[in-house]
């Protein structure tokens, strides 16, 4: 039996084996992955219904990064019967698979048609949560005064809203939102009850008179009601309704997507951040509720509750609004950042203390790599907190949940096990999506690209340069490319669907690392993004003009294609062998003129070259070789040259 490598499958070696199929083993043992292509092809030519050729042929256009043919190959070798890494066939090659899980984990009981990019059918429901309509321009919110008391017999809530607002356009009716699960006993303003009626989630609010521009207003919203529980938590958000190990009760809610008008009435749109907020939640005796920003004070307000009031200085979105209600007790600690003391607050349950005393000493060392990179910690006074939670995490602003379970390990763990991933991922939304925020559920990539991509910059910060590639490598293995990171804008879409807003979106910040050639200035860039749109509202656009005007350059074409297509750059080439050498000529397909981007060959000499490609065909000699590929997330990245492990995908004119 021929010994193999990398999954490459090997048939037994008889007396009258062909000799072609060794060969192509050793090829690809030596990582020639053309000439194991060729003599696979020679190989099929004779057995034209041997799977395991098929397969083994498959395999090495993998290498190369030529998923259209490896994926043809893959999918004749299952049809021929071939039963190995069925998995990754039908992940990469077979969108039904992918269609199947989108079904079962973000899109249960819809029908997702090809022809709408396999998003659902949007209603006048996702467009009355999704759009600015007239009712929602015409008015800013910059003050909110939530209570909320949680209920537990019966899982239900009840609660007032003060929403403070400044008119900007002449208006009568303004909408807010607020799931129609709740009862609204009444919406008062000045004492007087205004008449609203609700159409699905959200709620028109008539005047008595009509509103002028410049004009400051506030209106009580008063409502009771029973939330939705999350079914897997944050992703799937709702109310948490859990009991710890002692049967007390550990309540949280986590809304991103769903909406903060899940639970508390708000103008539930992402481009409208209240400057400051008051936060008052009320639990029963003898538990503690922790929220965002800074407690101000505590208050009994019968025998059996008790009123925890909360203030938060700075802009916040309505989704990252929230509360933890158990047993926990509280430990601080603090760090000096440039002038600066931040208060970092913890909040866990009783019997984990020692545990978190010891495991959120990595606290510290993340938020100073943070500060550093994009500017000082963008909410001093508030603080920062870590609330142990009933789920994995959520970036709320101030008062991160985290329930990891004290381990650095997990399914997103970082290989060199020294570091939690939910702190240094969630974290990083400090920055990017409760500092800096985008506008539209279309725009979420921003948030969440961003902070993938600060988790390996403190990868390579603390372990260096291949730790960093292989994080980034392995991480983009699980990339669906199924649809474009950019979605449908007015709809409130759910970016989260598949996880290519993470690790697509870090990969394409990492290209554009690659693609400038220049550290110093990539880390100005995304420095100076940040800390200029400091508690503002950005959209794609706006990172996509800082960025050619920072570099005084056009990325248009690059930021189209990682951005709104859902297939990759295609590096175009062909090869001709003469004598010792070998010529090789390559350009960039699939993407408009102006798009530029490096990458990476390695010949049999055990030499690298980066090459920037273009739209226009280039020429190079290799002088004595016989053979190259590409350092690719598929073949690998060690030895490859600075800025230049990139992500695309490949074709070849030569066979």
């Amino acid at each position: 039996m021929a010994t193999c490598l990398s999954g490459f499958v090997c048939l037994t070696i008889g007396q009258s084996a062909d000799i072609i199929w060794q060969e192509g083993i050793n090829d690809f043992k030596k990582q020639n992955y053309h000439g194991a292509i060729k003599i696979m092809s020679e190989y099929i030519e004779i057995k034209p219904d041997n799977s395991t050729a098929f397969h083994n042929r498959g395999l090495a256009k993998i290498k190369l990064g030529n998923f259209d043919d490896a994926c043809n190959d893959m999918i004749e070798a299952k049809t021929l019967g071939f039963k190995k890494n069925k998995i990754f066939t039908r992940y990469y090659c077979e969108s039904s698979y992918k269609l199947k899980l989108l079904k079962k984990y973000y899109y249960k009981n819809e029908e997702l048609l090809s022809e709408t990019g396999y998003r659902p059918e949007y209603t006048r429901a996702d467009t009355l949560r999704g759009a600015l309509r007239n009712e929602r321009t015409c008015f800013d919110v910059y003050y909110y005064d939530l209570t909320v008391r949680i209920i537990p017999k019966g899982k239900q809530i009840t609660g007032t809203n003060d929403i403070y607002f400044k008119v900007l356009e002449n208006s009568q009716t303004i909408q807010i939102d607020l799931f129609d699960n709740y009862t609204i006993e009444k919406i008062t303003c000045k004492s007087q009850e205004l008449n609203f009626k609700r159409e699905f989630n959200a709620v028109f609010i008539e005047f008595p008179e009509k509103l002028n521009p410049g004009e400051k207003h506030m209106i009580t919203v008063e409502y009771h009601g029973k939330p939705l529980i999350a079914e897997d938590p944050p992703w799937n958000g709702g109310f948490v309704w859990k009991r710890d190990k002692r049967f007390n009760r550990w309540i949280s809610v986590a809304c991103e997507h769903l909406g903060a008008s899940s639970w508390w009435p708000n103008k539930d749109h992402l481009s409208d951040e209240p400057d400051s907020m008051k936060i008052n939640i009320e639990v029963p005796d003898g538990y503690k509720a922790i929220s965002n920003g800074v407690l101000r004070k505590t208050e009994i307000i019968n025998k059996s509750y008790k009123r925890f009031e909360w203030f938060v200085s700075y802009p916040i979105n309505n989704y990252n609004v929230t509360f933890y209600m158990g047993k926990f007790v509280q430990f601080n600690d603090t760090l000096i950042l440039d002038e600066d003391t931040l208060i970092m607050k913890y909040h866990v349950l009783p019997w984990n203390l020692e545990k978190a005393e010891k495991h959120f000493k990595q606290v510290p060392e993340v938020l100073k790599f943070y500060s550093d990179v994009f500017g000082k910690y963008p909410f001093i006074k508030d603080g920062f907190g870590l609330v142990e939670s009933p789920y994995a995490g959520m970036e709320h602003q101030s008062a991160i949940a985290y329930g990891n379970a004290y381990s650095n390990k997990g399914n997103y763990a970082y290989r060199n096990g020294m570091y939690d991933y939910i702190i240094v991922h969630e974290t990083a939304h400090e920055w990017w999506g409760n500092s800096l925020s985008a506008g539209d559920m279309a725009d979420a990539w921003i948030h969440e690209a961003f902070a993938t991509y600060a988790e390996l910059l403190f990868i390579e910060n603390i372990f260096g340069r291949v730790e960093y590639l292989y994080e980034i490598s392995n991480k983009s293995l699980g990339i669906y490319n199924f649809w474009p990171m950019v979605q449908n804008r007015n709809v409130n879409e759910d970016s989260f669907a598949s996880s290519d807003i993470y690790t697509k979106g870090a990969m394409m910040l990492h290209c554009l690392r690659s693609a400038l050639n220049n550290d110093s200035l990539f880390f100005s860039i995304i420095k100076n993004f940040c800390v200029q749109n400091r508690y503002k509202i950005v959209e794609t656009e706006d990172f996509i003009e800082f960025v050619n005007h920072s570099t005084n350059d056009n990325y248009n074409a690059f930021f189209k294609k990682y951005l709104y297509d859902t297939r990759l750059p295609l590096l175009e080439y062909s090869f001709q062998n003469d004598s010792d050498d070998v010529t090789f000529s390559y350009k960039w397909t699939e993407v408009e003129d102006g798009f530029k981007m490096p990458f990476c060959i390695e010949t049999d000499k055990d030499k690298t070259i980066r090459l920037t490609g273009t739209t226009h065909e280039q020429n190079i000699k290799l002088e004595n070789t016989s053979w190259f590929n590409f350092f690719n997330p598929w073949k690998g990245y060690e030895g490859v040259k600075k800025n230049s492990f990139t992500y695309f995908w490949t074709k070849c004119n030569s066979y």
